[in-house]
């Protein structure tokens, strides 16, 4: 039945329908970091964090290795937004990767299949760069640069499945 919209001398409009609600019960699945800890030692260009804020759910495994660095495989097929935010000594560039075959080269030389989302920047500045992005289970998210030294402590990463 139509609804009769207020002031229109009789005008309606088609009551909204939605084909789904939300889970608000369950806490999405989330991944958020903070403070640089260095890079992989085999993939050099693939950043470590110090510091687990948040991980909840299950949608996300999050796994940080001295030698293959941060990586965040998707367990779930859907929508999810990423961010992330650095803070490194000289001209640099930051992004995120997915499934990339090179996490030893410069997130900004490798193929532009891999690359997410990209960001550059100078010392003393904190570049962010984000995306939301649908991702199939099994994909690989990882935290990308171009292997500059940190500067300070400002450096974070987000992932959410948002949809």
């Amino acid at each position: 039945m139509p609804t009769q919209i207020s002031g229109t001398s009789g005008v309606s409009a088609p009551a909204a329908t939605f084909g789904s609600q939300p889970d608000v019960t369950t806490p999405q699945s989330m991944v958020r970091l903070n403070t640089a800890n260095g890079y992989g030692s085999t993939n050099t260009k693939i950043r470590r964090f110090s510091n687990v804020v948040v991980n909840q759910g299950s949608d996300i495994t999050y796994s940080d290795s001295p030698t293959l660095g941060a990586s965040f495989t998707i367990n779930k097929s859907g929508v999810y937004a990423i961010s992330y935010s650095d803070n490194c000594s000289g001209l640099y560039l930051i992004g995120v990767s997915l499934n990339t075959t090179q996490p030893a080269t410069s997130v900004g030389l490798i193929p532009a299949a891999e690359i997410l989302t990209l960001d550059s920047n100078t010392t003393g500045v904190v570049s962010g760069c984000s995306t939301q992005v649908y991702l199939p289970a099994g994909s690989v998210i990882r935290p990308h640069t171009d292997g500059v030294a940190s500067s300070g402590t400002l450096q974070f990463f987000t992932i959410t499945r948002v949809a």
